[in-house]
């Protein structure tokens, strides 16, 4: 009986097929796979073009860097404006696009602009790209992931932007160097200091902010029973109010990310997890006193074997010397000089001692001093008389001639038996340390 019921239901079936005029036979798909790929592109391409105001973005090219601020208008002619904070935007070309497929949906910028610029960087190590996979469309938020990242592919965000953000991505270009340097002042401790509701240090930090492309700020610790320095590195987003964290800083229980800029105190605050995290000049000291264990015997032969001491940064490649500090190199960079040379009594200047300052732009600078050495302790340098130009090198000035002087170690960086090498650590600001060469 089932198998009678089977065999009618079947016949039917082919009746009712067969009893259908052409017209009542409806294709599978309204359209081949080349035209829904098409359509699909189509819809792409007029989301972008549909934003009133255009897009922004804080493009991460990795989670070891940190955000740029990008605004862009897509416009009918497939060409793109592009506004950004990036290297105070010299690399913002107009340049074309083109939403199109290879094995996904992708938005490819063709020619030479911030996002190029990026690729290229450090030798293109920051992982940037100008060409997205589509993930997820919608008309306020487009979602994308790299092209090129395989195994732990990053993502870019793109939201709506307000009829603002355009003035305001370009506005923050200026407000990398208040982070980089606050301004240039006598001054080069710069701390972050937690406090709690009685205004009591829970923590003393240092606080660096490193480099325009990579836009990471380095975060140190000292101890001062050991002398041991740690230095965290945090990649950051500029923002109209100040800075974020886009990794929180953790110290202890607590989680810091988002800091205020103060204009009139130029300092910048965070109230995250309940406290209030400062990041200022001279808030704080980092070490008050003689630490036996940075101090050596070595400072006694200062200036005896060897008559000049030079200091090459990390453009010199193998002749950098690797246990100079995150924040020393830092301070050459904001000082804009690669190379320092420690003259000691030269015969050809009156028996005078001084420092070069190796300009990047080719340019030398002196500054003449005289120096003390306490025993078994640390060397001090006296300044004297400068002779060139002094913007942008008082900030290492305050440091080569604080009062407090160096300590000085000899080091196993060097590969050159006749060229020890020898390092010189802040003894107010440990952080603070550069090896150089004996020559």
């Amino acid at each position: 009986m089932l198998r009678n019921i089977k065999i009618n239901s079947l016949l039917f079936l082919l009746l009712a097929v067969f009893a259908c005029s052409d017209d009542d036979v409806q294709p599978l798909f309204e359209q081949d796979s080349d035209t829904r790929v098409n359509l699909l592109l189509e819809s792409y391409r007029e989301t972008l073009l549909n934003s009133e105001f255009g897009w922004k973005t804080v493009y991460q090219p990795g989670t070891n860097f940190g955000g740029n601020n990008i605004y862009l208008n897509f416009n009918e002619d497939n060409t793109v404006d592009i506004v950004s904070d990036v290297l105070g935007g010299q690399n913002d070309l107009e340049t074309t696009f083109r939403v199109g497929i290879s094995q996904f949906p992708e938005l490819v910028f063709e020619n030479y602009t911030t996002f190029h610029a990026l690729f290229e960087a450090q030798n293109f190590s920051l992982g940037a790209e100008f060409e997205f996979i589509f993930e997820e469309v919608n008309e306020d938020r487009i979602k994308f992931r790299s092209k090129t990242d395989i195994s732990n592919p990053t993502e870019i965000i793109f939201e709506k932007a307000t009829a603002e953000d355009r003035d305001n991505v370009e506005s923050l270009r200026a407000f990398y160097t208040q982070l980089e340097d606050e301004n240039n002042t006598f001054r080069f401790i710069r701390n972050l200091v937690v406090l709690n509701e009685a205004n009591e240090i829970l923590y003393n930090r240092t606080f660096t902010y490193f480099d325009d492309l990579e836009r990471t700020a380095g975060v140190t610790s000292f101890n001062a029973e050991t002398g041991e320095i740690s230095t965290e590195i945090l990649p950051i987003n500029v923002t109209t109010d100040g800075f974020n964290f886009l990794e929180p800083l953790i110290l202890g229980d607590l989680s810091i990310s988002s800091f205020i800029y103060d204009q009139d105190l130029g300092t910048y605050t965070s109230t995250d997890s309940g406290v209030t995290t400062i990041i200022g000049y001279d808030l704080a000291t980092v070490a008050t006193e003689i630490i036996p264990e940075l101090a050596s015997a070595d400072v006694n032969s200062f200036g005896l074997d060897f008559s000049t001491y030079s200091y090459f940064d990390e453009s010199f490649g193998s002749s950098f010397l690797s246990q100079t500090s995150e924040n020393f190199i830092n301070l050459a960079k904001v000082s804009d000089l690669f190379r320092i040379d420690m003259v000691l009594d030269d015969p050809n200047f009156s028996n005078q001692s001084y420092f070069i300052f190796n300009m990047n732009d080719g340019s030398f600078n002196f500054a003449t001093f005289t120096r003390e050495i306490i025993a078994n302790e640390r060397v001090v340098f006296t300044f004297s008389e400068f002779f060139g130009d002094s913007d942008g090198l008082i900030n290492i000035f305050a440091l080569l001639f604080s009062t407090d002087g160096f300590y000085i170690t000899q080091t196993d960086e060097s590969t050159f038996a006749s060229n020890p090498s020898y390092k010189f650590t802040s003894v107010i600001a440990p952080n603070l340390n550069f090896s150089v060469y004996g020559l």
